[in-house]
This record gives structure tokens, C-alpha cells and sequence, in this order.
């Protein structure tokens, strides 16, 4: 019998079902089936409410994991703008930092620029008095109280008899060049040597220990605190041989911010045809580094530009103008037709070189350079640059051709030269019982012993060997810049630094070596010029 799908009860052979009047959905012929029994029906209605719980979790967990993702990303991006923002608030302070010690800078004002240097008022200098040193350190003490008054060049001019050395100065590895500086804040010698030789180029170092920090002679005379001395600077340079030819920039300044290679400069001479334009035409157009605190800012300025490309053609102005910030340029003219006698230590021997004199005006007042006259290798001998440094060579030294060691003790008689065995300096103790030693080297105000002292170190050694019986006076001298209590500790120290390397390097016995300091008191020259404080500090051999 068919029952009704939607009640269930029985229906007869009517169309609809007698109880609800539902319509039969089955065909005719077709036997109906049942509707399940109530024990049945709870089994779907069970699975649906168990499957509906598991699925909505999952839902939500990944709406949960969604939005964590998204919270973490803005996160994120805000921290990067937040960085950007610095870089940007950072870069433009910078900017804005760099313009103001440019504007200061091009505006010749010292007061300014020392204040846009961030070293207080510069009250009682003036940019037409900034060559006054106050408190020279000088190359022995760094605390002293006596003023330096700004230094002059003498008159260089040849004597009667023309007695300068006919010596040519070999460009050669191992050429050593030592230059006595006065800055604004103190005197100090730089050393600059050539390392590596070319013919397409000449590769050569620079070192200057405890430099003097220009900017605490001027914080003195405004009360403030001073900073420390700045340390040591070292750099290396590489001279392209066509800029040796023809280049007229002469980049004097020496640092690890200075690019290695500056295509157009020189560094330690000037061009060939520089100095060829002096001679035959008495001028050309030449360009340099200023000096004192003029020079401090566009070292700084012009390593931004360098860095910024301003060296490379096609860069942009700003960056250009950055690279030549501290570049003067002017119309070099000699002074005079003759040549001046320019003295020197070449290889520890006093002599005379033969310079050409030349001058040319800038903002900062006139500026004077001495260069050897020697088209091969026509050296910057000394330069006064305008109202602030002043530097000039105090020391040249060069060892001989490899070719001609056999014939070293020929070649000490003709040029000095301290190689050789030992020749020139036991020669001198034999003949005359003492030897001046001016290639011994030690830090600013210290008794360390630079390296490059080594040859001169190993010379004595060897006049001590080839003379067992000696017994040696090993004297110390100093300028008379700082106190004298200070000078002679300084130079006692260093008469026993000297004995302790010969002792322990070399083996020489102790018993043979006296050390004794004598401060300033033995002067061998004037202690008001460059040259003469350089000379002064010194080591004396006596024979005993």
C-alpha cells in the first residue's frame, strides 16, 4: 500500500492523500517508498550540527592569521617611513649644515666660519690676522704658553761665490722629503716618500704624527675649551707621469678622504711645464690648496664633492663646486730673474739648491712658493699661503742606484748620502770626533722612534762594528719651543731611545753608549725660523 510522503499515512488509489490533501509525486505503476523511521532521522540532523562547528573555526582562524599579517605589514611600513623621514630630516640638516660653512666660507669671515664650524667666537682674530700662532706646540712640547709671532721666509738670494749644489735630485723610490709646517695651531713635519716608480706613474706616501689641531689655538682665544690634538694623518697618492708633464693644480693636501688618484694634480712637485712657463715667459696660470682654517673647511667640503663625483666630468654644479671648495686659482709670476739659494739637509749635508721665486695674489693675501730648479723633478721647496701656513723642506734624502753600491763611499763624499755601510758618519767621527744626525725621527713631542729611521740606525750600527773600541756620547737637542724643564726631559728620552735600538736591534753593547739630553741649550742655528727649529732638533755622536 502507498503512503503519503508528506504525513505518511495510506492513501487509497486517489491522486491525493485523503489526511493532507498532498498530491502523490509518484508515477503511475511506480511503488512508493517508505519515509524512514524516526530512529533513523536523527543521524543527519546529529552530523549536521557536528560538521557546522568544525568548519566555522577554520574560518575564523584565518581571518584572525589575515589580519595579523596585514597589522605586522603596516607596522612595518610605518617603521620605514618613520627611517625615511630621519634620512631625510638627517640629509637635510646635513645640507643646510654644509651650506652654511660654504656661505662662511666664500664670505672670507673667520668670526663666521668658526662659527659655522661649531668652535664658538673667534673674538680677537680677524681673517687679515689669522697668520698670528698663538701657543705654538712646536715639534717638542704640546702645552706651552709662548706665542709664536708669524714666520717669514728669509731672503733667499745667492751668495757671491754662487755656491749652490750642482746635486740633481733624483726622482727615484726611496726619495724622502720632510717639510716643517706652522699652522695655526702648531709646528709639525710631515714626511713624504716615494714608494713606487713607473713610467706611468709615480706612487708615494705621506705621514705627519699628532697633528696639531688648527682649531685649538682658536678656541683658546675665545676661553673655550680646546680639543685634542687630531692625531696622526696618513695617505697614499698616485701622480699620473702626463700630470708630472703638463698638470698646473698642485694638490697638496694629503688624507684617507683624498681620493688616491687626481687626475689633473701634482703632490709633491709641480709640472714640467709649470715650472718651464716660469722660466721663459715669467708666469702661467697655476692653482693650490689654502691653508689654516680656510683650508680645514674646504678639505671637508671638497671630500664631499670628491665623493660626490665633482671630479668627474659632466657632474653637476653643486657637486663641482663642493670639489674645488679650498682651490685658489691665480696668475703665478716669478720674482726676478736669478735663482735663490734654498737651504737644505740633503742627505744630512747642509747645501743649497738653486729655486725659482714666484708669487701670486689671492683672497687671503699673497702667496709665495719656492720650486727647484730642475725641470725632471721640480720639487715645491717651501710656500707661505697668504696670511696662514707656511711650510717649507727642511730634510731630502735619497739612497743611491742599486747599480752603484759598490762605489757608496764615492757617492757619500759627492752628495751626502747616508747609505753605504755606515761611511758618512764614521767617517766624520774619525776625522772629526762627532757627527751631526739629522735622520733620526720621533713622534710629535715623544721619544718613538719612527720607522723610517732604520737606515740611519743601521749606519751607526755599522761605524760601531767596523770600530769595536769606540765608546759613543749619544747626545739629544731640541728647539727651544716649550719649556726648558720639558725639552730637556724630552731630549734625555730620546737620547735613550736612540741607545736602547742600537742595543737591542743592532747588539751593540750598552757599556759602549752614553745617552744625554740637552734640551734647547746647544742651538746650531736661530730658532726663529722653520728651518733652524728643524735643525736644531737633532742627535749628536761623540766619540768618548
Amino acid at each position: 500500500m502507498p503512503f503519503c510522503a508528506q504525513c505518511g499515512s495510506p492513501v487509497g488509489a486517489g491522486k491525493f492523500c485523503s489526511r493532507c490533501g498532498a498530491r502523490r509525486p509518484e508515477a503511475p505503476g511506480a511503488t512508493p517508498v517508505p519515509p524512514a523511521s524516526p530512529s533513523v532521522q536523527p543521524l543527519p540532523a546529529v552530523m549536521s550540527v557536528t560538521n557546522a562547528p568544525l568548519a566555522r573555526p577554520a574560518t575564523q582562524g584565518s581571518n584572525v592569521l589575515t589580519k595579523v599579517l596585514v597589522g605586522f605589514l603596516v607596522f612595518i611600513l610605518l617603521i620605514v617611513l618613520a627611517v625615511m623621514g630621519s634620512c631625510v630630516y638627517i640629509g637635510y640638516r646635513a645640507k643646510k649644515k654644509a651650506d652654511e660653512i660654504e656661505q662662511a666660507y666664500k664670505s672670507n669671515d673667520l668670526n663666521k666660519l668658526a662659527g659655522a664650524l661649531g668652535v664658538g667666537s673667534s673674538s680677537g682674530v680677524s681673517g687679515s690676522s689669522r697668520g698670528s700662532s698663538p701657543g705654538t706646540t712646536g715639534g717638542n712640547s704640546g702645552n706651552t704658553a709662548s706665542s709664536a709671532a708669524p714666520l717669514s721666509f728669509p731672503a733667499w738670494t745667492p751668495s757671491i761665490g754662487g755656491n749652490e749644489s750642482g746635486a740633481k735630485i733624483p726622482l727615484r723610490p726611496g726619495l724622502t722629503v720632510v717639510t716643517a709646517i706652522a699652522q695655526f695651531g702648531g709646528d709639525y713635519e710631515s714626511m713624504k716618500q716615494i714608494q713606487q716608480l713607473s713610467a706611468s706613474e709615480v706612487r708615494l706616501s705621506y705621514r705627519a704624527d699628532n697633528v696639531p689641531n688648527p682649531l685649538e689655538g682658536l678656541q683658546k682665544l675665545s676661553g673655550d675649551a680646546a680639543p685634542k690634538s687630531s692625531g696622526s694623518i696618513s695617505g697614499q697618492r698616485t701622480v699620473r707621469s702626463q700630470d708630472l708633464q703638463t698638470a698646473h693644480d698642485y694638490m697638496q693636501w694629503f688624507g684617507p678622504n683624498q681620493p688616491e688618484v687626481m687626475p689633473g694634480t701634482t703632490a709633491i712637485s709641480v709640472s714640467r711645464e709649470v715650472l718651464a712657463e716660469l722660466k721663459d715667459k715669467g708666469e702661467t696660470q697655476f692653482s693650490f690648496r689654502t691653508g689654516g682654517l680656510k683650508g680645514m673647511a674646504g678639505s671637508l667640503l671638497g671630500a664631499l664633492g670628491q665623493m660626490a663625483g665633482g671630479g668627474v666630468p659632466g657632474t653637476p654644479k653643486e657637486a663641482k663646486g663642493l670639489a674645488n671648495m679650498g682651490k685658489d686659482e691665480c696668475t703665478l709670476k716669478r720674482t726676478g730673474n736669478g735663482l735663490a739659494a734654498f737651504p737644505v739637509l740633503l742627505n744630512d749635508q747642509r747645501v743649497s739648491l738653486p729655486a725659482v721665486h714666484a708669487q701670486c695674489a689671492t683672497d687671503d693675501g699673497l702667496a709665495d712658493f719656492y720650486f727647484l730648479d730642475d725641470l725632471d723633478n721640480p720639487l715645491a721647496l717651501a710656500w707661505k699661503l697668504g696670511s696662514s701656513d707656511t711650510l717649507q723642506v727642511v730634510k731630502i734624502s735619497y739612497p743611491p742606484q742599486p747599480a752603484a753600491a759598490q762605489a757608496a763611499g764615492a757617492s757619500a763624499a759627492q752628495t751626502g748620502s747616508g747609505t753605504g755601510g755606515g761611511q758618512q758618519i764614521e767617517q766624520e767621527l774619525k776625522q772629526k770626533g762627532q757627527a751631526e744626525v739629522y735622520g733620526i725621527y720621533f713622534d710629535f713631542a715623544s721619544d718613538k722612534i719612527k720607522p723610517e729611521s732604520e737606515p740611519v740606525l743601521r749606519e751607526i750600527a755599522d761605524a760601531l762594528h767596523h770600530n769595536p773600541a769606540w765608546k759613543l756620547g749619544v747626545e739629544g737637542h731640541t728647539d727651544n719651543i716649550g719649556g726648558d724643564l720639558y725639552n730637556l726631559d724630552l731630549s734625555q728620552r730620546r737620547a735613550e731611545a736612540v741607545k736602547l735600538a742600537l742595543v737591542t736591534r743592532y747588539r751593540i753593547a750598552a757599556d759602549h753608549l752614553t745617552p744625554q739630553g740637552f734640551g734647547a741649550t746647544r742651538p746650531k742655528e736661530p730658532n726663529d725660523t722653520l728651518a733652524g727649529r728643524a735643525r736644531n732638533r737633532r742627535v749628536e755622536l761623540v766619540r768618548e
